[in-house]
């Protein structure tokens, strides 16, 4: 699976920058900053700044394509980080791969502002196996936050370049990164840095490059489009119990895109997670020793739930990008939790907990809730056909990571307007 992510990520790169070559610049940052102890065991393990160094390489645009237009000709790069986690015994090092895009905001002779957003994956050299796993995931010897070598990396942070002269200038970032595997190993609280990068750029080909003027834009038809997608992956609910279990969603979402870079949509969602077998603080032959659940019994049905959602995505060339927001039409499990859960909701006889449909109040840390989100990367792989990997999470907790394919059913515009000259927005 995680190779199927790597092979995706890296063939959008590699289409994506066939466009940008041979101009490019190489930067060489060091990076310090910290990890965020948004847990128990975090505060228990995070000791020293995280510490490292990045070298990249950008590709600068040409113009060749129309989409470069709509984003002020953005900047396709790929960079490869190493970091020390500043607590060796534990956390170990990280090293990434990542492909990433600059979209200016600001471009003056001297300064240069983008929005920097990237996708790939790192390598951590420690994790779960290799501290305490007898004494417990909030312990200062135990490292509860991976639980696997190979994980999601994704940064999303503000770029500033000065350039000085003959090609030389300066180069920073301020940057968040999140690093976990999407529960599909346990245990998986991931990490989360603050990072800032300071360093040196280099454009060999200084002299001959000169950046695209934006000429005529031939908008993007304003039009709707179906897309129907399957997905599937596999993840771990505890990591007591060694085992793990089949996830599979399955989407029809229509589209209707409003400007030249971005697109709304509104879909239908379908879920199966295997996970939701015979749980909890229960007599009998539990398939796990989870106890965040209460399910009194395996049945099929509650391994499904389905939802409706509102998708907004950005659309560059054949990648798009987005969030998608949803709340469940039908969750069997939306009160299989164990009594003092959500006591607001208690009855005052016999203490089982009734929440009310749809929407309710909630402690994400004790329960799923009512909505969910999905982080997705789509690269389209010939016609209407697309591969896709998305982050679904509840709230700010990763539930599981998905594979998968789709089609896009296109529907023909109504009329181009082609009265527009920089139809940006």
């Amino acid at each position: 699976m995680k190779k199927t992510l790597l092979f995706i990520l890296l063939t959008c790169a590699t289409l994506t920058a066939n466009a940008y070559a041979p101009y490019f610049d190489i930067k060489a940052k060091m990076v310090g900053g910290g990890i965020i102890k948004h847990s128990k065991h975090l505060e228990n393990t995070v000791k020293n700044p995280v510490l490292g160094a990045e070298l990249s390489i950008e590709f600068l645009p040409q113009g060749k394509y129309t989409w470069e237009s709509y984003y002020k000709f953005p900047i396709i790069g790929l960079g490869l980080l190493g970091m020390d986690l500043g607590n060796p015994k534990i956390f170990g090092q990280a090293f990434a791969v990542y492909p990433y895009a600059l979209i200016p905001i600001v471009r003056k002779e001297h300064f240069y502002f983008h929005f920097k957003v990237g996708m790939g994956l790192a390598v951590l050299t420690k994790t779960w196996e290799h501290c305490a796993t007898n004494e417990g995931v909030n312990s200062p010897n135990a490292n509860a936050a991976i639980g696997s070598h190979v994980n999601a990396f994704l940064p999303i942070g503000l770029n500033f370049d000065f350039p000085i002269a003959k090609g030389w200038g300066i180069t920073s970032d301020l940057m968040f990164n999140h690093m976990s595997n999407g529960s599909i190993i346990q245990p998986n609280a991931g990490l989360n840095i603050i990072n800032g990068f300071v360093g040196a750029t280099y454009r060999p080909n200084w002299r001959e490059y000169m950046m695209p003027w934006r000429d005529y834009v031939k908008p993007m038809p304003r039009t709707w489009d179906l897309e129907l997608g399957a997905a599937g992956g596999y993840r771990e609910l505890y990591y007591k119990d060694d085992r793990g279990y089949a996830i599979a969603s399955f989407r029809a979402t229509a589209y209707k895109q409003l400007t030249n870079v971005y697109r709304i949509g509104f879909g239908a969602d379908v879920f199966y997670d295997g996970v939701f077998v015979k749980q909890g603080d229960l007599l009998g032959h539990l398939e796990t020793q989870y106890k965040r659940y209460e399910i009194v019994n395996d049945n099929f049905s509650y391994k499904w739930r389905v939802g409706i959602s509102l998708a907004n995505e950005f659309v560059m060339g054949r990648i798009t990008a987005g969030i998608h927001w949803g709340f469940y039409l039908l969750d069997p499990i939306k009160d299989a939790y164990p009594k003092g859960t959500n006591p607001r909701y208690a009855d005052k006889v016999t203490g089982v907990e009734k929440r009310p449909w749809p929407f309710y109040i909630y402690d994400p840390d004790k329960e799923d809730g009512w909505n969910y989100f999905r982080l997705m990367l789509k690269c389209r792989i010939v016609d209407n056909l697309f591969a896709s990997v998305a982050i679904k999470t509840h709230l700010q907790k990763a539930e599981f990571i998905e594979w998968g394919l789709g089609y896009t059913f296109k529907f023909k515009p109504k009329k181009s307007r082609t009265d527009m000259l920089f139809p940006l927005f």
